[in-house]
């Protein structure tokens, strides 16, 4: 019944027409640049064009690192991607059912997506939000600029509630973590921000005599474990340099000068700022 309560709505949204779509763009510099964009990155994330749909009504939402697709092909679905910067760009993708569809595109209705305009508000920093909408007859595009930092207009706290929406129905935070987690140690471009991935190496890697010792401290002193999360991960410094896990494999025990584990909450690992929240493993070595 509310399936055929939201079809009837959205129907009466939509002036169904044959002929071609009415593009809406909105005149500033940042959409155009997103637009100017766009076929490279629907090609990169292996996405369909909107602007030739020929569903009833197609929303994507982009935000920095991630893309939420809702689609009315023969049945309703919808789609989530993340997508971290590295040699190319890595990318997780997650389809969901017609039901949570169905509840997602309830919500958006219900915090007036079809009504939201272009808001010009542009701040120093920050990331934006662009919103595509589809319909038969009608393609247009709409941006944000970081709406969750200030409540600057009705239409700005929408877009806040529709985004944490999204957040809670697809659990994207879980999919975030289990995405990071998958990825090879190593510094990774993350939105306007660089990100680090670290773990300890896996059991079928060969290791040296100083590794095996390390590893046992950071597993003792830091509690840390092969599923730990990236995010709980201490910062390693290397000669007085930031570097990973796997660097320590890189060393005997001859080659030591010294090696230090330091616990959260150490007065020592206040230089380090919050990059050492989660502790700083110390390794200096002969060179």
């Amino acid at each position: 019944m509310k399936c055929n309560l939201l079809l009837a709505f959205l129907f009466s949204l939509i002036n169904i027409s044959y002929g071609q779509k009415i593009i809406e763009i909105p005149k500033n510099d940042i959409v155009e640049n997103f637009v100017n964009q766009l076929p490279e990155n629907l090609t990169k994330y292996g996405l369909d064009d909107l602007r030739n749909s020929s569903g009833s009504l197609d929303i994507r939402i982009w935000r920095t690192s991630d893309i939420f697709t809702l689609s009315s092909g023969d049945s309703l679905s919808c789609n989530y991607k993340i997508h971290i910067e590295n040699d190319k760009p890595l990318v997780t993708s997650s389809d969901f059912s017609e039901n949570t569809s169905w509840n997602i595109l309830d919500s958006l209705i219900s915090y007036r997506i079809m009504e939201l305009q272009d808001e010009p508000y542009r701040g120093i920093d920050g990331s934006f939000v662009f919103f595509e909408i589809s319909t038969t007859d009608k393609y247009r595009i709409f941006s944000y600029w970081s709406p969750q930092l200030l409540s600057r207009s009705e239409d700005c706290k929408s877009v806040v509630q529709i985004l944490n929406t999204l957040d809670r129905a697809l659990n994207t935070k879980k999919i975030r973590d289990e995405f990071l987690n998958s990825l090879e140690p190593g510094e990774y471009r993350w939105g306007m921000s660089n990100i680090r991935v670290d773990r300890l190496l896996n059991e079928e890697i060969a290791k040296t005599d100083f590794y095996l010792i390390a590893e046992n401290r950071i597993k003792k002193e830091l509690n840390i474990a092969y599923g730990t999360s990236h995010l709980e991960y201490p910062l390693v410094i290397i000669n007085g340099k930031p570097a990973s896990i796997a660097s320590l494999n890189q060393y005997s025990e001859k080659d030591i000068v010294s090696f230090n584990v330091l616990k959260p909450g150490n007065p020592a690992i206040v230089i380090y700022g919050t990059n050492g929240s989660n502790g700083v493993v110390k390794l200096e070595t002969k060179e």
